[in-house]
């Protein structure tokens, strides 16, 4: 059963350089404004009991489709279908009067969610409860710190008991204790089969709350899957924003060329293969990888040398790496057109965008011939292990 749905929803805002543009365009009926598109044609639904982790850069747009949901903002187009009560806890201080005390912003938010004056009355004290307010309840709302602001804001937003909750990055202000209980609550609530909305820039967070994650890109859906894929590819796109790989877009590199004919051994026919001897370009964690590449030797004569690889992740951070030299191999013979395999039997590291790379250099390891980088290859692994590679290990307890 659909709990929320969203078709093609669009919210462009208009942006003038000064307050008398804005009047000037309503004089001559004539655009002194320039545009900005905050959503584009969002379409996506949440069943009745899932939680949803919604992700991205800081203007993706987020923000501003938690406004539309919670219907504190009118998109410019498009619709939203909400089956049930809904609440929400956006940015900090949302739909609080500051004038009020915190118990007459209880009654006004109560009253904004559909609350009954007799409903209120009923859940006003486990409200001040959970919100371990104390005397401050009777104070205003502008004398109140961010943290107890949030206290506050969520202690309503969960205690109306709605059947679809829609957080923001907000709770990340609260004290850590607090956070521990609204978590719990919201456990509760999963368990329960409430639907959430979970916007946050913590991965863990999302990882371990969510069954879906919904990525938005610049006012887009960038993808909508399993949690883990969708931060796989999330924190791919982060990484390689940083740094500028040197691969190449077929599947063999280092082929002949002419600005390679200086070299006395050269590179060619670079192949990523799976562990039935396929080229691959998609892996799991702890599967089997070949890296398979010839070498070509330009003078005629054989050469001794050592063979090196790394494997590296698209932010440029060296997962492993090592040389035959280092594992205490004696230098081998390179001969035009020989086939070399480098086999890694278990591939330790975690979900990720990696390349490899190889080297052919002299029976000291020292002057390098030829290095090439492979094209790239995604590894996803299928538990919620974090970081960068997989380390054994036993609990004892």
């Amino acid at each position: 059963m659909i709990a929320l749905e969203v078709r093609n929803l669009s919210k462009v805002y208009r942006i003038y350089e000064s307050p008398a543009l804005r009047l000037k365009e309503i004089i001559f009926r004539k655009s002194y404004h320039a545009t900005f598109v905050a959503l584009d044609a969002v379409s996506f639904s949440v069943l009745k009991g899932e939680t949803v982790g919604i992700i991205g850069e800081n203007g993706a747009g987020k923000s501003t489709l938690l406004k539309v949901l919670a219907k504190t903002l009118k998109p410019t187009s498009g619709d939203v279908i909400i089956k049930g009560r809904s609440t929400a806890l956006l940015e900090l201080g949302a739909g609080f009067n500051p004038e009020l005390t915190g118990e007459e912003n209880i009654y006004l938010n109560a009253y904004l969610l559909g609350l009954s004056k007799g409903d209120i009355d009923q859940k006003k004290q486990e409200i001040i409860d959970f919100s371990e307010l104390g005397d401050f309840i009777m104070r205003p709302v502008k004398t109140y710190s961010s943290g107890m602001h949030v206290r506050l804001a969520f202690s309503i937003a969960t205690s109306v008991n709605p059947d679809i909750l829609i957080v923001d990055e907000a709770l990340s202000v609260g004290d850590e204790y607090f956070q521990k209980k609204c978590i719990d609550r919201m456990m509760h609530f999963k368990k329960s089969g409430k639907t959430i909305l979970f916007c946050s820039h913590s991965m863990y967070h999302v990882q371990e709350l969510c069954s879906k994650a919904l990525w938005l890109h610049k006012g887009q859906i960038k993808c909508i899957n399993e949690t883990g894929k969708v931060i796989m590819n999330y924190q791919n796109h982060e990484r390689s924003k940083s740094s500028a790989l040197k691969t190449k877009a077929d599947d063999t590199i280092g082929e002949d060329s002419d600005n390679q004919s200086d070299k006395q051994i050269r590179i060619s026919d670079v192949r990523i293969l799976n562990n039935e001897g396929l080229v691959a370009e998609a892996f799991r964690t702890f599967d089997q990888i070949i890296l398979s590449f010839r070498v070509r030797c330009s003078s005629g004569t054989d050469l001794r040398g050592h063979i090196g690889f790394a494997i590296i992740r698209n932010d440029e951070v060296m997962s492993f790496g090592t040389t035959m030299k280092f594992d205490n191999l004696e230098p081998t013979t390179f001969k035009d057109g020989q086939k070399f395999q480098i086999k890694i039997t278990s591939l330790p590291v975690l979900s990720g965008l990696y390349s490899a790379a190889i080297v052919v250099a002299d029976e000291f390891a020292l002057h390098p011939y030829d290095m090439v980088r492979t094209k790239n290859f995604t590894v996803t692994h299928s538990g919620k292990e974090f970081g960068m590679a997989y380390i054994e290990h036993e609990w004892i307890i």
